[in-house]
């Protein structure tokens, strides 16, 4: 069999029009559910991939969809984008990603770079960049929302990180902790924010004193900036039983920052963490953290640009995934 099988050859094979083929391959509609399943089951038997330049040419679009990453080492991102390149792959497209490094600049300069490649849609994981700074191609935010006046524009694909930040914080209180602190980078962001306002929620509802200068801010979310702002907290003689971080990487800092003053985690100090990398249960005491599910943000993103591609109606604009709090050593009592 021939290995590079144009659609015309394959739509034969299939016993379809070519037109069909293409419906099937880019989710419009139009055909049985019988004739979707051969098409896809002939795509699988013979490896069948369309022509994307030729595709490019008719469209004025290239098939690629970009994808803004802040930090592509981060295992969290890093499945995201598995999983988005796999979804979209199945569509017909092809991804093109640029890690950003958390650099608002630079992920500027890479979402012009991409549209000048007439890019066909771009993903923005946790993106700055503003909606109507990106014009001519359908935008979806996973994560970060990035400016509250373009809600209404938006299609944003995020976890409920107001709920994430009520569970950690409650697993504290919980377990006994009455002085929590608050650790995380930048409380602008609309993740962190929602953390913090669920953090908030908890130590109000438990009758505690909402305590401002218990919320510790760092330059980075990376284990050292942790270590070093709880190590600071507790050399300035703020009294403290529990931290709520922002992040696992945060959470493992402070956990480190506590042992460095002598203090046992989580004996004297209880520490939950927000994402549920791998390292959070392989750490010791392993990290009371927030789990939340990469996978079904990136595919409800797949599914949106797929649908805004097929030009058919989003209903819904906003996917709020939920989370769910993972207990560990590190808020134990035991």
């Amino acid at each position: 069999m021939k290995k590079n099988l144009s659609i015309s050859e394959f739509a034969k094979l299939c016993n379809v029009s070519t037109a069909t083929v293409s419906r099937v391959m880019n989710q419009k509609g139009g055909y049985s559910k019988e004739t979707e399943i051969k098409i896809l089951d002939a795509i699988e038997k013979y490896n069948f991939t369309p022509n994307l330049v030729a595709k490019g040419l008719r469209t004025k679009k290239t098939p690629i969809i970009g994808v803004i990453v802040p930090d592509i080492v981060n295992t969290f991102y890093s499945k995201m984008i598995l999983e988005l390149q796999t979804a979209l792959f199945q569509a017909g497209y092809l991804t093109m990603v640029c890690n950003v490094n958390e650099s608002d600049e630079l992920e500027k300069q890479e979402v012009l770079a991409l549209l000048a490649q007439n890019i066909s849609g771009l993903i923005l994981i946790s993106g700055r960049t503003r909606k109507t700074d990106i014009k001519g191609v359908p935008v979806i935010y996973i994560d970060r929302v990035p400016s509250e006046e373009e809600k209404e524009e938006f299609i944003v694909i995020e976890s409920d990180n107001l709920f994430g930040g009520y569970v950690a914080t409650q697993e504290l209180i919980n377990n006994g902790c009455k002085r929590i602190a608050f650790v995380t980078d930048k409380i602008g962001e609309s993740t962190k924010t929602k953390r913090y306002e669920g953090y908030c929620k908890a130590i109000l509802e438990a009758g505690l004193f909402l305590d401002p200068s218990m919320t510790l801010r760092v330059n980075s979310v990376v284990i050292s900036e942790g270590e070093r702002v709880v190590k600071k907290a507790i050399d300035e003689g703020i009294r403290v039983d529990g931290f709520v971080c922002a992040t696992d990487n945060l959470a493992i800092g402070a956990i480190l920052g506590a042992k460095a003053r002598g203090l046992r985690v989580p004996e004297d100090i209880k520490v939950t963490g927000f994402d549920d990398v791998e390292i959070a249960s392989l750490f010791t005491p392993s990290v009371t953290t927030v789990h939340q599910y990469n996978d079904q943000m990136a595919k409800a993103a797949a599914e949106k640009m797929i649908t805004l591609l097929s030009e058919k109606e989003i209903e819904d604009r906003h996917i709020l995934i939920p989370v769910d709090l993972v207990s560990r050593e590190s808020s134990r009592n035991e």
